[in-house]
């Protein structure tokens, strides 16, 4: 069976994609440059713009693989059968992927980019959201359809509780990057565990497979 090559500027994208992400994993984000990533692969600082607007497009495309990476995860949980024992998988794994890899997770949550004023009068909404924050939106609606398809069977709101669910393990994932709120990882999952129990009922009770500390296998 005959397959088809990548072209070359599918291929410099990808080195582009991958010095950049190099780049940030040792040294963060804020060390992240066009030059550096240029100097990196051995192309000048020029060439490139042929396949990037600029830094924070190449960012923005390693949130969205950010994204793609969490949502392989939490899909492996919605194996998972009991509703309740499947939203406690999302959260650990959640939180492990999260904690795991700091600079993916800050790409992952960008603010939206502002295309200049001249720009964007002149283009109107006609043009739509540029390709790489098109597809991370298309992931975070994966996310909170998962969240929201476990919450379904055991409450009335499953939408709003998915996205209640989504802001506390961000919250819970932030204050652990920047500082010592929930620095050991036990102190962070009793807290979204604490949090999912509540809004569950007054009678949930954990699964008896599952320990307070303890992170499913699919998110280390």
């Amino acid at each position: 069976m005959s397959t088809v090559e990548p072209t070359r500027a599918a291929v410099l994208r990808a080195r582009i994609l991958d010095a950049a992400r190099r780049i940030v994993m040792r040294e963060g984000i804020d060390a992240l440059s066009m030059r550096k990533i240029a100097d990196a692969i051995g192309y000048s600082a020029a060439s490139l713009y042929l396949h990037f607007e600029g830094r924070d497009a190449i960012a923005r495309e390693l949130g969205r693989e950010g994204l793609a990476q969490l949502l392989v995860r939490l899909e492996a949980c919605a194996e998972v059968e009991a509703p309740r024992a499947r939203l406690h998988a999302f959260a650990h794994a959640y939180v492990a992927f999260g904690c795991a890899y700091p600079e993916t997770y800050r790409l992952m949550f960008l603010p939206p980019r502002e295309p200049p004023r001249e720009q964007a009068q002149e283009e109107g909404d006609a043009a739509g959201a540029p390709p790489n924050e098109a597809r991370s939106d298309a992931e975070t609606a994966a996310i909170t359809r998962l969240l929201a398809d476990a919450f379904a069977p055991v409450c009335a709101e499953p939408a709003l509780l998915a996205r209640a669910l989504w802001a506390l393990l961000h919250g819970v994932v932030a204050f652990s990057l920047s500082g010592p709120a929930f620095a050991p990882e036990s102190s962070r999952l009793e807290v979204v565990d604490a949090a999912l129990d509540g809004w569950l009922g007054a009678d949930c009770k954990p699964d008896a497979t599952r320990k307070t500390g303890e992170t499913p296998p699919d998110a280390t």
